[in-house]
């Protein structure tokens, strides 16, 4: 983690993106876009499997796209788990939401996790210092194409602005602290109590 994060400033000569430190901020020379959104995420996942915390990981393609790689997955999620070749998930986090402080608990006009999932993750995260809370503003990440399958599905704020622009930025120490403190967190004793019966939005299973 200190290796990804502490050399702030470079030049990538391959695709010409230059990172400026400010504050406790990263952002571009307002030439390119800083790809914060999906980066951050990445950089708290390698972390945490670097630490050897137990779960399964998925690092998706197309997501920026409408979502292609998770679409796909979810498609023959349910027979992979019967075939047992993947372990019955009760619980998605994607780490992909812009601020500082979401634990999303609607997206695509549907419910995704429940009030007690995401008040229990909110309440263990808030012990480091964050001020998580429920938000049910949200729009549409990988995590949404499970929502027919998975009972609790959410999306984390990492502390990213301003994505998909030129003026993108990223706060470098909360990205630093949040990658620490989800290493403390007992993923599996979170409460479950969504279910998957009643659920809206199906994803993408018919194409």
């Amino acid at each position: 983690l200190d290796t990804v994060l502490t050399k702030i400033t470079y030049t990538d000569k391959s695709i010409g993106v230059k990172q400026i430190e400010f504050d406790d901020f990263i952002k571009t020379d307002g030439n390119t876009n800083l790809g914060a959104d999906d980066k951050a995420g990445m950089t708290i996942m390698l972390n945490m499997i670097s630490e050897n915390i137990p779960g399964l990981y998925y690092f998706f393609i197309g997501e920026e796209t409408g979502c292609i790689g998770s679409s796909g997955i979810s498609r023959k999620f349910t027979d992979l788990i019967k075939e047992q070749k993947l372990p019955d998930v009760k619980k998605c986090i994607s780490f992909d939401r812009r601020s500082y402080g979401s634990v999303i608990t609607h997206q695509m006009s549907s419910r995704c996790c429940s009030d007690e999932f995401g008040n229990e993750l909110s309440k263990r995260l808030n012990e480091f210092g964050f001020w998580y809370a429920n938000d049910s503003t949200g729009i549409y990440t990988d995590s949404a194409e499970f929502l027919d399958i998975i009972p609790e599905c959410t999306n984390l704020s990492v502390g990213y602005f301003d994505e998909h622009s030129l003026t993108e930025k990223q706060d470098i120490e909360f990205l630093e602290l949040l990658s620490r403190a989800v290493l403390k967190i007992d993923w599996d004793s979170l409460p479950i109590t969504r279910t998957i019966d009643d659920c809206k939005y199906t994803g993408k299973k018919s194409k």
